[in-house]
C-alpha cells in the first residue's frame, strides 16, 4: 500500500495496520491435524495413477499423415505423356537460361502444341526486341531456341550465345 496516495487519516492507518497483523497471527495459528494430512496425501498418492495423456495418440498419427502426404507429392502420380511438354533435349541438359517471351505470358501458358527449334539469327533483330546490341556485332550471327505455337509463331525466344 502506498501510503502517500492514502485518503485515510494517520490515525486510521494505524488502526487497519494492528487489524491486519492480528489477522496475520490468527491464520499463523491455525493449521490442519497432522492426522487429516496424512490422510489427505495417502488418498492423493493412491487416485493418482501414471497414465497417458488422453490424445497421446495424436503425434505419431500427425508425423505419419504427414510422412504419407510428403512421399505421396514426391512419388505422386506422373501426368500422361500428352500432358508433358519436352523442350530440347540438349538444352535441357546445360540449363541455357529462361525463355524471354515475345507474346503476354498469359497466352504462351495457354498454348498447347508448342515447339522448340534451334536457330541462328543477326545480332540486330535483338534490337528490334529491345535489347541493347553493340554496332559493332550487329552483323554477328546469334545462336537461339526460339518457342514456336502449333500455327507457327514465335512466343518466346532462348539466347544461347
Amino acid at each position: 500500500m502506498n501510503t502517500q496516495d492514502s485518503t485515510l487519516e494517520p490515525g486510521q492507518e494505524t488502526l487497519i495496520a494492528l487489524k491486519l497483523d492480528e489477522v496475520r497471527n490468527e491464520l499463523a495459528r491455525i493449521a490442519a491435524p497432522e492426522a487429516m494430512e496424512a490422510a489427505l496425501v495417502a488418498r492423493f498418492r493412491a487416485t493418482r495413477t501414471a497414465s497417458r495423456p488422453r490424445l497421446w495418440w495424436m503425434p505419431p498419427l500427425a508425423l505419419a499423415a504427414t510422412i504419407a502426404i510428403v512421399s505421396w507429392m514426391i512419388r505422386g502420380p506422373v501426368p500422361a505423356g500428352d500432358d508433358i511438354v519436352v523442350l530440347a533435349g540438349p538444352s535441357i541438359e546445360r540449363d541455357a537460361g529462361p525463355f524471354l517471351a515475345l507474346r503476354p505470358l498469359e497466352r504462351i501458358a495457354k498454348e498447347s502444341g508448342t515447339t522448340v527449334v534451334a536457330t541462328e539469327f543477326p545480332r540486330a533483330l535483338l534490337a528490334s526486341w529491345g535489347l541493347p546490341v553493340s554496332p559493332d556485332r550487329a552483323a554477328e550471327p546469334v545462336r537461339a531456341e526460339m518457342l514456336y505455337s502449333a500455327e507457327g509463331e514465335p512466343l518466346a525466344v532462348r539466347l544461347l550465345n
